[in-house]
């Protein structure tokens, strides 16, 4: 996400207020998602810009007989190396102070990652981009940084082999672009976090704008250049408005911004919005400075919320927006401009290559050393390299908890099949029903009572229901109600991560399915309310109330860091099981009192309720469970089945 300044043919301040724009508006989504639903959109507007800048220089020098790839690159290096090293650099001092080992490990892979543009990879595999875990990735945001990359090793020898071989540049770019923006569209029906990360369904995006430099499109008249420059504003507008993190994007609502920004860039620098607008000087200026914004703005964010252990608010999120603005001033004045223009410039390609190498030595040192843990005093270092392996084989992963590449023909036998449910009990939902699991077992083994577990990762048992990214969703409710018609188990308990999917529309079909259930042959039906979810994990919570404490105390219940909309949830949760007639257990309420929701059973290792934000560990398993049994019918209805 950067401009090149460099003159194409002719300087216009439209485009880097277009570029303020862009940066503005991702900036204020990260800031508050409420207060511009749809402005991450910014990166896509980005991605256009880039397109036409690069491929008018490009063009601009093959038309002189002047390209050489070795310039190219090494005005790249000028461009992107001053200030990512700068940012990176300061993010792993501050990182030094506030993070975990577990999360200073994380961000040392996202070090060498980001260093060698293959962020959006690494991203892919490990954070989906509009989920709770995103907020706490310093380097997240250079993901659009690797899509860039990417395409200008791929763009330039393209566009110079189909240059000189006398090819028809717009015919080139027009099939990449239909190409790409097919594979976009598929993809993202059923891949979207692959979608959104890698670079086959991005590329489109850069070389719409590349179109605009190479094809050969007759310049508008004064009343189409401001119709064009008004309705592509619109289009924008539009997408910031209307587009939100629930949609289904990139996919086709990505055309909002784009096209957008592709016509504002068409209409030229002459119409009214384009000068008087986008090219006000203020404007430009920020535009001109976006990219150390765009770098500066998300480490800010996510270090002061890790320091502030939950939300910010209003007056510390436009203070770190004014921050941003401010140290991205700094960088490119005394940083950027030095290297690409000023006296830095001789060496600076060899001087910023062996800086980059730094960055990524220092990233990889930190994964190396797991973290740098020894930064933590003994007694902290449990809590700080936290690590709970053990809960795939306490969970039954990849067997009876299927993994979000698995479908529901990956159920072993021995889950459910091979099972006699008739004196026996079902145990059906996502992970959240999974780690019941390891406590049920206790008891169902001490009382001889048949088993089964039908799980599958973030996956609720309701009939029907469409999990972002999760196509294979619907089917496994589908076989969930077959295996339950098929076995009609005496006892049929369903738990999820509730909170999680109860803004669905597709969450009114929950009484749908207990109906269902019950109509199969079911007998006796228990529903299981959220567990207490912590921000951003039970251990990192520990961690930071045991450093703020001066008495250095593990505390064994909390108030704190909580999320706030369980309470709602499991008070929504026990009016449908009225209306449904059905038994319900408030997890809530036997993990919370009025002194806080329990942290921890013990003094040892494994000691933890919970070993992320809300999985439960094998003491946290037994102990509710437990609960369940005293605390419900369930304890009746075992003693019915021996």
């Amino acid at each position: 996400m950067h401009q090149q300044r460099e003159q194409v043919s002719k300087y216009r301040p439209d485009i880097d207020g277009l570029r303020a724009v862009a940066v503005l508006s991702v900036v204020i989504f990260h800031a508050d998602a409420s207060w511009l639903p749809g402005g991450f959109v910014g990166v896509d507007i980005f991605f256009v810009i880039s397109g036409f800048l690069i491929s008018s220089i490009i063009l601009a020098s093959a038309k002189l007989d002047r390209f050489s790839y070795r310039d190219f690159y090494a005005r790249r290096i000028r461009r992107i190396f001053p200030a990512l090293i700068v940012v990176l650099l300061a993010s792993w001092i501050v990182g030094w102070w506030l993070l975990t080992a577990d999360e200073f490990l994380s961000f040392g892979r996202q070090m060498v990652a980001g260093m060698a543009f293959l962020a959006n990879f690494h991203f892919w595999l490990t954070t989906d981009y509009f989920a709770a875990a995103s907020d706490i990735q310093p380097a997240l945001h250079l993901w659009s940084l690797g899509v860039e990359e990417q395409f200008y090793l791929l763009w330039p020898p393209l566009l110079i082999i189909a240059y000189r071989g006398k090819l028809n540049l717009s015919f080139v770019t027009y099939v990449l672009i239909l190409l790409s923006f097919a594979l976009n569209v598929w993809a993202t029906e059923s891949y979207r976090t692959q979608a959104f990360y890698l670079p086959y369904g991005r590329m489109w995006e850069l070389s719409l704008g590349s179109l605009l430099a190479v094809g050969r499109f007759g310049r508008p008249t004064p009343l189409g250049a401001n119709a064009y420059s008004c309705f592509g504003f619109g289009l924008i507008v539009a997408g910031l408005a209307w587009i939100n993190v629930t949609d289904l994007f990139p996919g086709w609502l990505v055309l909002l911004p784009t096209m957008g920004a592709a016509l504002i860039i068409f209409a030229g620098m002459d119409t009214i919005i384009n000068r008087y607008i986008l090219g006000n000087r203020c404007i430009a200026y920020i535009g001109l400075i976006s990219y150390p914004v765009y770098l500066w703005h998300w480490p800010l964010l996510v270090f002061a919320r890790i320091a502030a252990r939950g939300d910010l608010t209003f007056q510390v999120k436009i203070s770190i927006v004014a921050a941003s603005v401010g140290l991205a001033w700094a960088t490119y004045s005394m940083v950027e401009r030095p290297f690409r223009f000023g006296c830095l410039r001789k060496q600076s390609v060899v001087s910023l290559a062996a800086g980059a190498m730094v960055i990524a030595s220092l990233g990889a040192a930190t994964i190396l050393t797991g973290g740098v843990s020894s930064r933590f005093p003994a007694v902290v270092r449990d809590l700080a390299n936290y690590r709970y392996p053990q809960y795939e084989g306490e969970y039954r992963v990849s067997t009876c908890f299927l993994r979000p590449d698995q479908g529901p023909g990956d159920f072993a036998n021995a889950c459910a099949k091979d099972i006699d449910l008739s004196r026996g009990i079902l145990l059906w939902g996502d992970s959240h029903a999974a780690h019941l699991y390891p406590g049920l077992r206790k008891i169902a083994e001490a009382d001889a009572i048949p088993l089964a577990q039908l799980n599958a990762a973030s996956c609720p048992p309701v009939i029907g229901f469409n999990s972002a990214g999760r196509p294979n969703c619907p089917a496994f409710s589908s076989f969930g109600i077959s295996e339950i018609a098929r076995s009609k188990p005496a006892v049929l308990i369903i738990s999820a991560d509730w909170p999680k999917y109860a803004e669905s529309p597709d969450y009114s079909r929950l009484e749908q399915t207990v109906a269902k259930a019950r109509g199969s042959g079911v007998r006796r039906v228990l529903l299981i309310g959220p567990v207490p979810q912590w921000r951003p994990s039970l251990p990192k919570i520990l961690l930071d109330a045991y450093l703020s404490d001066p008495s250095h105390r593990v505390p064994y219940r909390l108030v704190s860091a909580l999320n706030d909309d369980i309470r709602e949830v499991d008070k929504d949760l026990r009016k449908r099981a009225e209306m449904m007639n059905v038994e319900y257990f408030s997890a809530f309420d036997a993990l919370c009192n009025g002194e806080g929701c329990l942290t921890r059973l013990g003094d040892g290792h494994d000691d933890l309720v919970a070993w992320d934000y809300g999985h439960l560990t094998l003491r946290g398993s037994i102990y509710l469970v437990n609960a369940i049994r005293d605390g419900s019918s369930l304890h009746r209805w075992i003693d019915a089945l021996k």
